[in-house]
């Protein structure tokens, strides 16, 4: 299955980019592994050529970090990278959101679009499935952005999309928050087929902020259940 399935037509470089970045959100790599061109090719049985190319593209998107004389490893988010990237996400996905809420009333089968993701999130809880957990719920976000239906958003989160996998898959080993999580996906297609503009742009980033490091899992909970509460 590809990183972002709603995007279509995506080269072979962008495929092997894709493989590398699930390999990593499934820990077979971890942060500061050295990568090798050779056992991606064989692993994936390609040439060296889309290798190399999906090694450029995953350094300029920072997953990967290259050395010059030394070779490509994977990057160790640091906080400072990582608040970085979401406060970007925070950006990206305020403005899908008011693409949107303006056309909702138009196009409703946005929302059984969405209501399909938090089911694939429901489905993996149920299968102890971290790893497509965290996938249906980038999926959820990369509906969001494609259902904007903006040329200019789709290659921000294409160039975001693949860190914050890695991103979240490292955060979901660290602490268990799922109930929470969809709590709050259920909550953004509610204010979404309300068509709540202002509820939205205050939702999207608490959501994405949330999961910033320094937030505990205790912290979460018991912003689940205030927001439960209201």
């Amino acid at each position: 299955m590809s990183l972002a399935p709603a995007f279509q037509h995506r080269n072979l470089p962008q495929q092997v980019a894709d493989h590398i970045v699930l390999l990593i959100a499934a820990g077979d790599y971890q942060p500061g592994d050295r990568l090798f061109e050779k056992d991606i090719c064989e692993r994936l049985n390609v040439s060296r050529i889309p290798v190399r190319e999906a090694f450029r593209l995953l350094q300029a998107q920072g997953v990967i970090r290259g050395e010059p004389n030394r070779g490509s490893y994977i990057t160790d988010f640091g906080s400072e990278e990582t608040a970085e990237m979401m406060e970007m996400r925070v950006v990206v996905e305020r403005i899908a959101l008011r693409h949107l809420v303006k056309r909702i009333r138009s196009n409703p089968q946005v929302l059984d679009l969405l209501r399909a993701r938090i089911e694939e999130m429901h489905k993996a809880i149920r299968n102890a499935d971290r790893l497509d957990y965290c996938r249906a719920d980038l999926a959820f976000h990369t509906t969001l952005i494609e259902q904007s239906e903006s040329p200019i958003l789709k290659p921000i989160w294409e160039s975001l999309s693949r860190g914050i996998l890695v991103f979240l898959m490292q955060e979901r080993r660290l602490e268990s928050t799922y109930e929470v999580s969809i709590a709050d996906h259920e909550r953004l297609v509610a204010l979404l087929a309300a068509r709540d503009a202002a509820g939205l742009e205050k939702e999207i980033e608490r959501h994405i902020v949330s999961y910033l490091p320094g937030k505990t899992a205790t912290a979460k909970a018991a912003e689940g259940k205030r927001r439960s509460a209201g």
